[in-house]
């Protein structure tokens, strides 16, 4: 049982490190976004589903970071790497603003 747990923190550190250390996809092309931040399934992950194309994405940004329930536009690039954040195209954000026009909703879709 212990040898489970220190397993799961082990993989939890190894997941933060990827997050905050992003290595950038030697093809890195910048994306731009913009929707409302939701919490993601695991701990600590943003994801943003964009207004326009309806990908999600798997959001590493540095602090600060938006709220949820924030409506954003944001740039990033490509992260290459594992991540335990499972949802989305993962992307480490090179800038974000909050749009104030965009009005989140609780489901994090925003309301037209």
């Amino acid at each position: 049982m212990k040898a489970v747990a220190v397993a799961v923190v082990a993989v939890a550190l190894l997941g933060a490190v990827a997050a905050f250390g992003a290595v950038l996809s030697p093809e890195s092309k910048e994306v731009r976004a913009e929707g409302c931040v939701e919490p993601g399934i695991e701990v600590q992950c943003l994801i943003v589903k964009d207004i326009k194309s309806g990908t999600l994405y798997n959001l590493f940004v540095k602090e600060p970071r938006p709220s949820i329930g924030d409506g954003i536009e944001f740039t990033a690039v490509p992260f290459d790497g594992m991540t335990y954040c499972m949802q989305g195209t993962a992307v480490v954000v090179t800038h974000w603003a909050r749009r104030h026009s965009l009005k989140c909703v609780q489901s994090g879709t925003p309301e037209k």
